[in-house]
């Protein structure tokens, strides 16, 4: 059967989930971790976060994010946790390159495995936790269970499609380098899927960048209403102007495609997806 956009999608969507050898090399990272960071630091609890938990990672581009629950009280500045996590990781993690990247401890593993992010993480109540500002030496709160549960109900109620499209918008940003938040993205294209079922994935491909062009780039209300701000990821005037053309190109991309699929010119269709994918097959 020929190539259609919405089997290439389907695709990508395969290629860039991640296999078992980049779980089991997390598997193996983690278990090193956590054993190193329990006798060291004495931690409570270390727990999966981010787009591994979440069930959207890319492949080769996603890191694996964990929080670890310290043990003594919270320090007055951030600033003190990271370094304190940053030196024992250093102490006992050979394999890795280890590095503060706010609001967490990254280790860039010379395996060729996937990346490890550590935020150190100080229970409040109710599954919250302080954790460092990535802007600021402070703290901000956190419920890493409340953004599973929004893309888990998004999943469910698209019948099973709404973290395909997650992917294929993250495999965008990061096959084209745009300068935003995997985080914000994850959100709004959650946000959207909730609000346009069912989801065929080169009809909402076209309009979650319709969408994202129209509105523009501003910080979103946390939509699980957990009451944190979402910024966009962009950190000066240069990365928003960068950001707003290559949304507005994948907008442009989208539709061409979704028009040539329409009229049946599925070549068509393929090779615009492709140009916006920044692929060449």
């Amino acid at each position: 059967m020929s190539a259609t956009a919405f089997s290439t999608l389907e695709s990508l969507i395969r290629t860039m989930t991640p296999d078992e050898a980049a779980r089991t090399a997390a598997a193996k990272h983690r278990k090193e971790i956590e054993d190193w960071l329990t006798s060291d630091l004495g931690i409570i609890r270390m727990r999966e976060t981010g787009s591994w938990h979440h069930g959207t990672a890319l492949d080769r581009f996603s890191d694996v994010d964990y929080f670890v629950s310290m043990r003594d009280s919270r320090p007055s500045v951030s600033s003190t946790a990271l370094e304190d996590l940053r030196a024992s990781l250093s102490r006992g993690i050979q394999g890795a390159f280890v590095s503060i990247d706010r609001p967490a401890v990254r280790l860039r593993y010379f395996d060729n495995g996937p990346d490890v992010e550590i935020t150190p993480a100080y229970y409040q109540e109710t599954d919250d936790y302080d954790i460092p500002d990535p802007d600021s030496a402070g703290w901000i709160r956190s419920n890493p269970a409340v953004h599973l549960e929004y893309v888990d109900r998004a999943q469910k109620e698209t019948d099973g499609r709404a973290k395909g499209l997650i992917r294929l918008v993250k495999t965008w940003k990061s096959w084209n380098n745009v300068p935003l938040s995997s985080f914000y993205l994850e959100m709004r294209t959650a946000q959207y899927a909730l609000g346009n079922k069912p989801i065929i994935y080169d009809w909402d491909l076209r309009d979650i960048f319709k969408s994202l062009a129209n509105n523009g780039f501003r910080e979103m209300n946390d939509p699980t209403n957990y009451g944190r701000r979402i910024t966009t990821g962009t950190s000066n005037l240069a990365e928003s102007i960068t950001a707003k053309y290559a949304v507005e190109e994948a907008a442009r991309l989208a539709r061409l495609a979704r028009e040539a699929a329409e009229a049946d010119d599925h070549s068509t269709a393929i090779r615009h997806l492709l140009t916006l994918f920044n692929s060449e097959a």
